[in-house]
């Protein structure tokens, strides 16, 4: 078996060598392998951005619903009446509304980034059957 495994080898090799890749078609795919780290490279920073946004804009839009929350439970301890219980409720209603239209409106207005395109497979070569 390691024989055989040593001929294949040397097979390759030897294809290689006889007219397998030029010296132009390598130079191009390393090239296009630079190209595609530095794409790749641009992409994950531009992740990275968007990720850090998105998480500002929840950490906000959760930090008014605490101070919704915090005031409504402050105004609870001073309620009265029906009608300063029914105005608390209606101030944090009108809060949460506020929060998460920002919330929503600040991602939307994100835009996500586009993946690099993967490089197109190299075809194989077209092998004629003898017979």
């Amino acid at each position: 078996m390691f024989t055989s495994k040593k001929f294949l080898a040397g097979a390759l090799v030897a294809a290689s060598l006889f007219g397998g890749v030029s010296s132009a078609t390598a130079a191009d795919t390393k090239d296009a392998a630079v190209a595609r780290a530095q794409a790749q490279a641009t992409f994950r920073a531009q992740i990275d951005a968007y990720v850090t946004a998105h998480r500002a804009i929840i950490d906000t839009r959760r930090a008014a619903a605490a101070k919704a929350l915090a005031d409504f439970q402050a105004a609870l301890a001073n309620v009265t009446t029906d009608a300063q219980l029914q105005a608390a409720k209606d101030a944090r209603k009108s809060a949460m509304a506020t929060a998460n239209a920002t919330a929503k409106a600040a991602i939307a207005a994100l835009t996500k980034p586009v993946k690099p395109a993967k490089p197109a497979k190299a075809q194989k070569p077209a092998t004629t059957p003898t017979a």
